[in-house]
């Protein structure tokens, strides 16, 4: 795991940072209050952009996980186990605390005025702790970001077998968790939950992609021929 650690730590220490001052802000700031300096920044890109993007955690991931087996089919494996176990944390945990959302907190119904909604987006009403949605960015993204690390690890070997510091593994991490980060606020800027839902929801994401990564390692070392495996397109024959 030392080696998960170093190798994605851009990605991790950013998660650290920015999640340390999302937790100090959720203690620090009224629940409500919080909720709506965030969501006041609507503006007529983001209602068109945000209700597209956050439907990657419906079904966007699943495009990613079967163009993955055109790569590594053990990375569709680690990818979907890691979503499938996030699901059923993230539903379990929902159905325990059964919070209302923004829209029955603030009263939608009787007070329609009380948030900028964003036209033709269904409001949900409960379950909102935690986000599954932001559970599943943040999954995706940072096991992406895991899953090319792990695999250009030979590729980066110096012929002393020393490993290449690059920046483009840095680049990958650095825009990988700022998708994921988007796609949690996507879900307050839509009202579709509160920042502690995201909060908690980023928390799970993160800690299913970690807990499972030995998993995978062993699955690889155990099974590198099916792991290997991908879909390979056939290729044109020179005359």
């Amino acid at each position: 795991m030392k080696e998960f650690i170093r190798g994605n730590r851009v990605f991790i220490i950013l998660f650290a940072a920015v999640f340390a001052a999302i937790g100090t802000a959720i203690t620090a700031a009224d629940k409500a209050e919080l909720h709506l300096w965030l969501n006041s920044c609507h503006t007529l890109a983001g209602d068109t952009f945000f209700p597209y993007y956050t439907k990657i955690a419906d079904y966007g991931f699943y495009i990613i996980a079967l163009g993955l087996l055109f790569w590594r089919a053990g990375a569709t494996i680690y990818l979907m186990i890691a979503e499938g176990a996030g699901a059923l944390i993230v539903q379990a945990v929902k159905h325990i605390v059964n919070a209302p959302r923004p829209k029955i907190f603030f009263d939608l119904e009787n007070n329609p005025d009380a948030l900028p909604v964003v036209e033709g987006v269904k409001m949900h009403s409960h379950y909102s702790f935690p986000s599954g949605h932001t559970c599943t960015f943040f999954i995706l993204f940072f096991c992406l970001s895991v899953l090319f690390w792990y695999y250009r690890q030979e590729r980066m070997q110096t012929s002393a077998g020393i490993k290449k510091e690059t920046h483009w593994h840095t680049s990958l991490q650095i825009v990988c968790f700022l998708a994921a980060l988007l796609g949690g606020y996507s879900r307050v800027y839509l009202s579709q939950h509160f920042t502690t839902d995201v909060f908690a929801g980023g928390i799970i994401g993160v800690c299913v992609v970690a807990a499972l990564y030995p998993a995978f390692v062993w699955l690889n070392n155990k099974f590198p021929k099916v792991c290997a495996w991908h879909i390979s397109l056939p290729r044109k024959q020179k005359a």
